[in-house]
């Protein structure tokens, strides 16, 4: 089994605790796993090969690309396939937080998603987490609210077949989030017309790609004044606006609400702590494979 980066340290107080982000490699020698009344909540993306999960009396065959949950307080086994064994990336999740979010986003009883490409990167997040940071758990919770909305779009069917020129657009304005975007400049290099991008991404969103991308920079906002310590104005540098009194009139006119107003409204279940942290504890390990 390949392993990296498992956190050893994690802040109780906060309503959303980090316990591992990991690897795993299965082989054909590799057995299964049961558990009982699981405590932990793990989040499992298949890279490769495939594998059986049952769960709560349900049975899946999870397979490259696809992600499985092993949810809290579950039930379940799970083992890879002798012939194509899996190799896996998994993050361990606990807390109040993640209860509350999987609640709103209509995924507590969702066990396994298929044909998932997309989601990889939240799990690749995951790995990139700081461990050592004393914000370790706010960061993972970013990550993972991140992860439950697109998630949510999949398996409630909100996903659309879109043309290739239009999917290569909307990748490049996701990853645009704390960059500028130019978007001549990108027709320009991808031989299409600005008006001809514009049109089409239109059609399948409803909305052009500017108001698209400063849409997800407002979102991306909210959980930063959700789930870090970020100052208003170190959120306006770090999704590229030009000040921070730009920001705050933009946000407010886009949510009813100021930067700061917002962040003291959100649900108690997701409201963090007193500055004071408590002494981290021992890590524990997570066995997987």
């Amino acid at each position: 089994m390949t392993e990296t980066n498992q956190n050893p340290s994690h802040e109780t107080v906060f309503p959303f605790q980090f316990f591992a982000a990991t690897t795993a490699a299965a082989n054909s020698r590799t057995g299964s796993i049961t558990r009982t009344n699981y405590q932990q909540c793990t989040v499992e993306y298949v890279s490769s090969g495939a594998g059986g999960l049952e769960i709560n009396g349900q049975s899946y065959r999870p397979g490259k690309d696809s992600v499985y949950v092993l949810s809290q307080y579950s039930t379940h086994t799970y083992w890879p396939d002798r012939a194509d064994p899996w190799q896996k990336l998994f993050f361990v999740i606990s807390g109040d937080m993640m209860h509350y979010l999987l609640r709103a986003y209509g995924l507590e009883e969702v066990y396994y998603i298929p044909n998932c490409p997309g989601l990889k990167k939240h799990f690749e997040s995951m790995l990139a987490v700081n461990h050592n940071s004393p914000d370790a758990n706010r960061q993972a919770a970013l990550i993972f609210h991140q992860f439950v909305e697109e998630a949510a779009r999949i398996v409630h069917g909100m996903t659309t077949e879109l043309p290739p020129e239009v999917e290569a657009l909307k990748n490049a304005l996701d990853e645009s989030l704390e960059n500028g975007f130019n978007l001549e400049h990108y027709a320009g290099e991808k031989g299409f017309s600005e008006a001809h991008l514009i049109r089409s991404f239109r059609h399948a969103f409803q909305t052009t790609p500017y108001e698209y991308l400063m849409n997800k920079k407002v979102e991306t906002a909210k959980r930063l004044l959700l789930y870090s310590r970020l100052s208003v104005k170190e959120i306006a540098a770090r999704l590229s606006f030009s000040d921070q009194y730009y920001f705050s009139n933009y946000f407010k006119r886009k949510t009813g609400a100021a930067p700061r107003t917002y962040r003291n409204q959100f649900p108690a279940q997701a409201r963090p702590p007193a500055p004071e942290e408590k002494k981290p504890e021992p890590y524990r390990t997570c066995p997987e494979f």
